[in-house]
């Protein structure tokens, strides 16, 4: 990327449409830094094979006459032995920490940045992981209190 006169920032600098400063080329997948809507506008560089996915479909639109942001929650997965670990979208350390579910039945915990839901990982809880990638994609958010509460339907919260 250096040798081509592309700018390197813990990979291959792209905008918002995955596009380098020259129109040829484009990145994606673990190679590509760009900005996120996931991360506040911070650019990142995600190594998943979702990832890769997300981002080819963003660059196949923009070359196909049909340019939109690359806004694809960044989710990733981990099968080790019996246990899934599964998590949507980018959290911090300091993040708030909102723990739902338990002993037998798995546990996620929801991650807040200023009562705003950044992220779940969930362990053994693939419905939490599915209805978190949903939440996350459009913007809505329960409150902490909501995601500690087994009675609150996070289903009905993200199908709006």
């Amino acid at each position: 990327a250096t040798s081509a006169g592309l700018r390197v920032e813990n990979g291959v600098a792209v905008d918002a449409m995955l596009a380098t400063e020259d129109p040829a080329i484009s990145a994606i997948g673990d190679c590509a830094s760009f900005p996120s809507p996931h991360a506040e506008g911070a650019r990142v560089r995600i190594e998943s094979v979702q990832n890769a996915v997300d981002g080819a479909r963003c660059v196949a639109a923009r070359l196909a006459g049909r340019p939109a942001a690359f806004t694809a929650v960044p989710w990733f997965w981990s099968d080790q032995g019996p246990l899934k670990l599964q998590i949507a979208g980018l959290s911090r350390p300091q993040d708030e920490a909102v723990r739902r579910g338990g002993p037998g039945s798995g546990v996620s915990v929801f991650r807040y940045r200023d009562g705003r839901l950044t992220s779940v990982e969930s362990l053994n809880r693939p419905a939490d992981h599915m209805v978190a990638r949903r939440l996350l994609q459009t913007g809505r958010s329960p409150t902490p209190e909501q995601a500690a509460d087994p009675g609150f339907d996070l289903k009905a919260l993200a199908l709006g």
